[in-house]
């Protein structure tokens, strides 16, 4: 796979990816705030122009593979926002130039997208819209921006791998929608999600652990994916099954 840009580089998943990569071979490119190859915060327009410049040099201007994993659970649903989603976006717009053909690109979204109840539809029509402002103005708190970034952002995937920019180009644009991970960013909240019962039910019994989804991320990476585009996988336990067996697959109306 050559050199993969990694974003959140030095969080629980994105480490574990990291490890998976090097152990397979490849070369990778981490950007994080800390810990880093690429120091950039993706919450701001100059950290989003950083991370695609210091990416740029790094990788002499060719990248084998990105996997945009970089994201946050904060109080401020707006900060939640911009990093979430525009910082994704960002990610895999502005790395998309360096991605050869063949190559593949992952956005790491979330199953709080399609089990998280109330989310508001008008902040993923904002993000949608690519209005950043209008969109922080409408996040509220956290926990509902945060499902509805995520959601966002699949659906954005969705919609751009099937075009001239992406598939058509010969890159493949996917999405993993992890549910409840064992990862420092959720330590504080273990005890209170594994205790949520028919809420949030985890049929398998336990959290999900970071080097699972790096598994995943690795294959979705690799050429025996290569059928993949416009796929948003669900990797949750059971959580999304037990919620909402009859939503997916859907038929296709007229």
């Amino acid at each position: 796979m050559g050199t993969i840009a990694v974003t959140g580089a030095a969080g629980g998943i994105g480490s574990a990816l990291r490890a998976r990569l090097e152990a397979d071979g490849s070369t990778v490119i981490g950007v994080d705030v800390r810990d880093a190859e690429v120091i950039a915060d993706l919450s701001t327009a100059d950290g989003r122009a950083a991370m695609v410049a210091g990416v740029t040099e790094a990788s002499g201007g060719a990248l084998g593979g990105l996997v945009a994993a970089a994201g946050v659970t904060h109080d401020d649903g707006a900060l939640v926002t911009s990093i979430n989603y525009f910082g994704a976006v960002a990610t895999l717009e502005g790395l998309r130039p360096l991605l050869d053909e063949g190559a593949s690109a992952i956005a790491v979204s979330s199953n709080s997208a399609t089990t998280q109840p109330g989310l508001s539809l008008e902040h993923v029509e904002a993000c949608l819209a690519g209005d950043e402002a209008a969109a922080r103005a409408v996040a509220g708190h956290g926990v509902g921006a945060y499902g509805a970034s995520k959601l966002a952002l699949a659906r954005w995937v969705r919609r751009q791998a099937v075009g001239d920019a992406w598939i058509g180009s010969g890159i493949r644009l996917n999405a993993v929608a992890p549910g409840f991970i064992d990862a420092p960013m959720t330590t504080d909240q273990r005890d209170f999600i594994l205790g949520l019962g028919e809420i949030y039910p985890i049929p398998i019994g336990r959290a999900g652990q970071a080097a699972e989804v790096a598994g995943l991320l690795a294959y979705l990476l690799s050429s025996d994916a290569g059928f993949f585009v416009g796929s948003v996988l669900t990797m949750d336990g059971g959580t999304d099954a037990a919620l909402r067996a009859d939503h997916w697959p859907a038929a296709l109306t007229t």
